[in-house]
């Protein structure tokens, strides 16, 4: 017999409850199992752009993996420093939380390469910065001037 049979089984036999009651607690366990699952999907936003990717293959990927494939999707020919394709962009990846556990993983916050396989495990959404050296050297020379 499968655990599927079972749990059905298990369902239909008499429990000494009323029908409604019955009924109430079904409705309940399926609402609660919904509300708890996590989405098989990441939404990730770069600039205007938005992408979903899978949960599981970014996981399974390594941090470095991860930020190759979003230069590869997101990067323009700006973000490049140099010459073009010559030193890759550098990147912040930034996520929210799908389950929080307090006031410190509110809103988006910088995902660290360490543990990223776990932290993917939890983010609803991931969004992408340049932080070009580029721009940070222009920015600063800009400043002086």
């Amino acid at each position: 017999m499968s655990r599927m049979e079972s749990v059905l089984q298990s369902s239909q036999a008499p429990t000494g409850l009323p029908g409604d009651v019955v009924s109430a607690l079904h409705t309940l366990h399926e609402f609660v199992a919904t509300a708890t699952s996590i989405p098989p999907q990441i939404i990730v936003t770069c600039r205007d752009e938005k992408r979903a990717f899978g949960r599981a293959a970014l996981q399974a990927m390594s941090y470095r993996k991860a930020v190759d494939m979003f230069i590869t999707r997101f990067a323009t020919k700006e973000d490049w420093w140099i010459s073009e394709y010559r030193y890759k962009p550098e990147v912040t990846i930034y996520g929210r939380f799908y389950r929080q556990h307090g006031e410190e993983d509110d809103g988006m916050v910088v995902l660290d390469e360490r543990g990223w396989s776990e932290l993917v495990g939890n983010v609803v959404k991931m969004t992408i910065i340049f932080t070009s050296l580029k721009f940070t050297v222009t920015a600063a020379q800009s400043s002086k001037a």
